[in-house]
């Protein structure tokens, strides 16, 4: 039994005597009711002591998990959180348009920013950018493009956005 399963069922018996404790010196008036109230004390201390014990078996039943170190775990919560975000706006961006500008758009252009910027180039020269990325990659990400008329109207589909993904991959690799 570990330390704090043990100082848990300590603290319940501690609790449980407690209880009868008071009972007693309130001078409940039936001997009967005393009875009642210590059978039904003892009994809660015994489910208590049952599933702290049913926890034991179950804890040591399990493998060991790995705690990965502290930076690692913040790392990771924040990638996976990272991650989480990236594909709500995926999601948000496929469906209506002004999501797509907001949330998804930034995102694309900044990558695109980057991975042209390692080729010698902006992504506001527009005819050597279209050239790299095609005219309906381009389009996505086109610093000078106006937010849709309509933001209801629907997203840019998936297909498209992979295109230009597909496209940003292939230039970090010809690096």
């Amino acid at each position: 039994m570990t330390k704090a399963l043990a100082a848990s069922f300590l603290t319940m018996a501690a609790l449980v005597g407690i209880a009868l404790t008071i009972a007693l010196i309130v001078g409940v008036p039936h001997p009967v009711v005393i009875e009642r109230a210590a059978a039904a004390a003892f009994g809660l201390l015994g489910l208590g002591a049952g599933s702290i014990a049913l926890s034991a078996v179950v804890e040591a039943g399990q493998p060991a998990r790995r705690v990965p170190p502290r930076g690692e775990a913040e790392l990771a919560d924040s990638s996976v959180a990272s991650f989480v975000a990236l594909e709500r706006s995926l999601r948000f961006g496929a469906s209506t348009a002004g999501d797509f500008y907001a949330h998804v758009r930034p995102r694309l252009a900044s990558i695109t920013r980057t991975r042209l910027a390692e080729r010698g180039m902006a992504l506001s020269d527009k005819n050597g950018a279209m050239d790299l990325l095609g005219t309906d990659s381009y389009a996505l990400v086109d610093p000078a493009a106006a937010p849709p008329a309509d933001r209801f109207e629907p997203g840019i589909a998936l297909s498209r956005v992979r295109q230009l993904v597909e496209i940003l991959e292939m230039l970090g690799e010809r690096r």
